[in-house]
């Protein structure tokens, strides 16, 4: 079985025609014309980062929940010389809604690797609604942004963080380009490099002692009483 994964692994790799696949054992999708791109989120912050290598990747491929990975998760190392506050997660997916572990968050991790246990043992988790509702879109493009500032995830400087999100649907996938992703598959974190795919997830923070940060809408509406 392991031998035929790799088959399976090298083929996905090497040929595009596999593309429209979202299991790890080759099963092929059930595709559905991916839904209109919603309008992407407003938010500004410090530091941006989305495994695609710009902000609001489009996905060009996708994995699903059954056969890909339950979760997808990536690691942020926080070279930025501040502390980091989260303020939204972004993910290209489609489903019905999440359960109680929706999205999560590792504050530190030891370095570029997943953490040590599944998705329950997240220090920040919450839940979420994907924008797109149908789990058969595939890729799926439409991002659903999540507002975690009150969550006050405060990432310290040079750590390495990890966030990543229950794929109840398909989530949003590219051909790997050097970002390592992990899925949470057969009991395990599995990386997604070897099958020549890395995962889309975004992130947004703000410096803690950035402007940005410190202002409220409370401090702003305090302008005007």
């Amino acid at each position: 079985m392991r031998m035929l994964l790799i088959v399976v692994a090298a083929l996905a790799f090497a040929a595009p025609a596999l593309a429209y696949t979202v299991s790890k054992d080759g099963t092929p999708a059930d595709v559905t014309l991916p839904a209109q791109q919603g309008p992407a989120s407003p938010v500004r912050a410090d530091f941006e980062y989305n495994t695609g290598g710009s902000i609001n990747f489009v996905p060009d491929l996708g994995g699903s929940a059954t056969g890909w990975a339950e979760w997808f998760i990536t690691t942020v190392h926080n070279t930025t010389g501040q502390q980091l506050r989260l303020v939204e997660l972004g993910f290209p997916c489609c489903g019905p809604a999440t359960g109680t572990y929706g999205w999560i968050v590792w504050k530190s991790v030891g370095g570029i690797v997943p953490p040590a246990g599944p998705a329950s043992t997240a220090e920040h988790y919450g839940q979420f609604t994907p924008v797109d509702p149908n789990p058969a879109t595939f890729p799926p493009t439409v991002y659903t942004y999540i507002d975690v500032y009150a969550q006050n995830i405060v990432i310290p400087v040079g750590a390495y963080f990890c966030f990543g999100y229950d794929v109840t649907g398909n989530g949003g996938q590219t051909y790997y380009n050097g970002v390592m992703t992990w899925g949470w598959y057969n009991g395990a974190w599995d990386p997604d490099q070897p099958w020549g795919r890395t995962a889309i997830l975004q992130v947004k923070a703000n410096y803690v002692t950035s402007p940005v940060e410190e202002t409220t809408w409370g401090a702003i509406k305090g302008l005007f009483q």
